[in-house]
């Protein structure tokens, strides 16, 4: 089966870090996934997805105002490093009223309780080391940061083939 993800994609930071993602985490920009802070994953699988709930995500979005996203720095979970997103606050909400709208997909299938907002730089193989990954993409990261990026939608990510993403739809935030 294959999946869907509604995630933010912050357009305005890609430049400068999809290029750190190609280099620490080139599986995931081989797929087609872009540098994005995940809302609700695995969301609605592929061959499931209908207009009432592309209806009911627009909606969703339509009621929320476009905000600023600023990516602050890097932090790290075992064997994930991440560019930290603010504001958490309204992110956290975002997230769980999202799974309330839809609580058939919750968030990492139920494994992470309280997921916290990230933007993965890097996902590190077994044998890798995160000290060296953590230090190499703060040595191509440190002048970067804070990062501010205009947030207008969100995406709806889709597996279109195994292991191979793109962008389905984009649901537009009210404008401020």
């Amino acid at each position: 089966m294959l999946e869907t993800a509604v995630a933010i994609v912050p357009d305005d930071a890609r430049p400068q870090l999809e290029p750190v993602r190609a280099e620490f985490h080139a599986q995931s920009v081989v797929a087609g996934i872009p540098l994005h802070v995940t809302l609700l994953y695995p969301f609605v699988p592929g061959e499931q997805l209908d207009d009432r709930i592309l209806a009911a995500l627009s909606d969703f979005f339509a009621r929320r105002a476009g905000f600023t996203l600023t990516l602050t720095g890097i932090a790290e979970f075992p064997r994930v490093v991440y560019a930290v997103p603010e504001p958490r606050d309204e992110l956290d909400a975002m997230m769980r009223e999202l799974w309330e709208q839809f609580p058939d997909y919750p968030p990492y299938e139920g494994e992470i309780v309280d997921p916290v907002p990230h933007a993965t730089l890097a996902e590190l193989e077994q044998d890798a080391s995160q000290a060296d990954t953590v230090a190499g993409i703060r040595a191509k990261t440190e002048s970067l940061f804070p990062l501010t990026c205009a947030i207008g939608d969100v995406a709806l990510l889709e597996e279109h083939a195994p292991n191979r993403w793109r962008e389905r739809q984009r649901f537009p935030l009210r404008s401020s």
